[in-house]
């Protein structure tokens, strides 16, 4: 009997010294590999398509300059507008030492000063890239340039008229060829924070760890603050929500090339393709590691679903967003009940589960 019970408290004693299999809740969330992710295939890519696209948009600046038919102005319409689309996909990226440089409101401070630009091409004041570098930023970037080549109410016929035969056509071609190029030198400079061979926040990025001022923490803030700017400013202001309900389309970001939906949706899919990761590691892998459920499903795919959502109701406004407001005010409405659906799942549900810390955002420009 004594023998027995040495045998059996040398067992016992044998499986509790023995190790423990390691469960799939025992393995941390490897973050690092996340931000990796979203540093290396979404934000250096995304900044290096703005570059591409900005070069671009000099060259087809050059050309209309050259030469401004219809045919060059609607090919420079277009490479505006791609390199807008372009650079919404970097706006949730503006933090850290990136929004101390305000090159974010260099490339993009709405609404434009126009009395400024005018003032401008009337007067003899030398016109060149340096120059336009210095004055504020709201008369120069992809605002400025959206007045000079786009007219909503009387078309290209004015537009091109003001390049040809106006009597400060000369300066009008030298403001817009400088904007172009302030532009490119701009995005040049965004893309060198981030890159291995320039500043290389990149690696910061993907190596911190702190609370506040972590990486996770300050994008899923600007992410938010994005989405509060359509909610608030770009929808709301000309719906109406600011102003008793009566709608103000003056108010729309881009009144001159009326683009201000495709400039909308271009920042919702960005926010989107960093919740989910692109084909990597996102967010919503995060999620569901920590088992956030919303209402009996997986929170993140309630999320994924939203974000479907509200890019189908944006897409069913049919008119430009200054048009609509008033027309299709049901559809925008639509919308903008959409988007602030997807407000709450990412700011209250996603944002608790994930420990964020939710900060105040500056986005004023200079």
């Amino acid at each position: 009997m004594y023998r027995l019970k040495i045998l059996i408290l040398f067992t016992i004693f044998l499986f509790g010294c023995a190790p423990k299999q390691e469960t799939a809740t025992a393995v941390p969330f490897d973050r690092r590999e996340m931000l990796s992710n979203l540093t290396y295939q979404i934000i250096l890519p995304t900044h290096e398509t703005l570059e591409s696209s900005a070069e671009a948009l000099v060259q087809s600046t050059q050309i209309f300059v050259g030469n401004p038919n219809a045919e060059n102005l609607d090919s420079l319409q277009n490479a505006w507008l791609e390199t807008n689309l372009a650079y919404m996909a970097t706006t949730p990226f503006d933090f850290g030492p990136v929004h101390d440089t305000r090159l974010h409101s260099k490339l993009d401070n709405r609404p434009v000063d126009t009395a400024y630009i005018d003032e401008t091409l009337a007067n003899d004041t030398v016109i060149t890239t340096n120059s336009v570098s210095d004055i504020g930023s709201n008369k120069i970037g992809l605002g400025a340039m959206e007045y000079l080549i786009f007219d909503a109410e009387n078309g290209d016929t004015v537009i091109l008229a003001a390049f040809q035969d106006d009597e400060n056509a000369d300066r009008r071609q030298a403001y817009l060829l400088a904007l172009a190029e302030n532009i490119y030198k701009t995005t040049k400079n965004l893309t060198a924070i981030w890159d291995t061979n320039g500043s290389n926040y990149a690696q910061w990025f993907v190596e911190s760890s702190g609370e506040m001022e972590s990486s996770m923490n300050m994008l899923v803030n600007q992410m938010l603050a994005d989405l509060e700017e359509i909610i608030t400013l770009r929808i709301g202001f000309p719906l109406g929500k600011l102003s008793g309900g009566v709608s103000r389309p003056e108010h729309v970001e881009a009144p001159y090339s009326q683009m201000s939906l495709p400039r909308i949706i271009a920042t919702v899919e960005a926010l989107q393709t960093i919740y989910s990761g692109g084909a990597g590691s996102g967010l919503d892998d995060y999620l569901d590691f920590l088992g956030a459920t919303y209402e009996e499903e997986l929170l993140s795919q309630v999320i994924h679903n939203q974000f479907d959502m509200t890019l189908e109701a944006l897409n069913a406004v049919e008119d430009p967003l200054a048009i609509a407001v008033d027309t299709n005010s049901g559809q925008v409405e639509a919308a903008y009940q959409e988007l602030n659906k997807l407000l709450v799942l990412l700011k209250v549900d996603m944002a608790n589960h994930l420990g964020i810390v939710l900060t105040f955002n500056d986005n004023d420009g200079d």
